[in-house]
């Protein structure tokens, strides 16, 4: 990977497929979750590869399908060698993207399925000059499913239940005042797959897409 051109680039943290969506357990097989999870992470590579305001971007995985997905889709595989969790994932990504001379690191998961190019790109003009964190949550408001630091290494990842409040009062901790974004300006970043009721909902995914092939060919009621 050469990130020394500058700029913006996106991280995706992918856990191993086999791994994926284990909240979706009691409603669907492994293997349809496999499915899903692959069908989703094709579709957030789409949308950073069509976004314009990127220099780059990259998945961080220990799984090799994901892998060359990334490089599929015109990304980098960042290779994790040992598995730790998102947020030592998207720690190591930083470090890498700091390392190599990246203004800013956007990171966000690979189930959103519906995250658009435009939304990447109105995201990243929204975000402030200098030292900066911006952040979109979930739907429900606890999880963070867009994070924007600059520097890429600059704050503390504490992904998980209750992350966005930690990432908000991280930024504040150093002294940033943190860009905050209600998910109804973006809600193909606020919508994330974890409940069956939320894969239901993806019927309404054009067919174009990864996702929306996916389900049109499963019967998912």
């Amino acid at each position: 990977m050469n990130a020394k051109t500058g700029g913006i680039w996106a991280v995706v943290p992918v856990k191993p497929f086999t791994l994926a969506k284990q909240r979706l357990a009691g409603a669907f097989t492994p293997l349809f979750r496999q499915e899903l999870a692959q069908a989703m992470l094709c579709d957030v590579l789409a949308a950073l590869r069509e976004a314009r305001a990127l220099a780059g971007f990259a998945v961080i995985t220990a799984d090799l399908q994901a892998g060359r997905l990334a490089r599929d889709h015109g990304g980098h595989w960042l290779i994790e060698r040992e598995v730790r969790g998102l947020n030592a994932a998207a720690t190591e990504a930083a470090a890498v993207l700091a390392a190599e001379g990246c203004a800013a690191a956007l990171v966000l998961p690979g189930d959103l399925p519906a995250v658009t190019a435009t939304e990447i790109d109105g995201f990243i003009a929204s975000h402030g000059p200098g030292r900066a964190v911006s952040l979109i949550p979930a739907e429900d408001r606890q999880g963070t499913n867009g994070l924007l630091v600059t520097p890429p290494a600059a704050l503390d990842f504490a992904f998980g239940p209750g992350s966005f409040a930690r990432h908000r009062e991280g930024a504040r901790a150093l002294g940033i005042v943190p860009q905050l974004h209600e998910p109804e300006r973006f809600p193909g970043f606020a919508r994330d797959i974890d409940t069956p009721q939320a894969v239901r909902r993806l019927r309404g995914l054009p067919p174009s897409s990864s996702t929306g092939r996916l389900l049109a060919s499963v019967r998912c009621s």
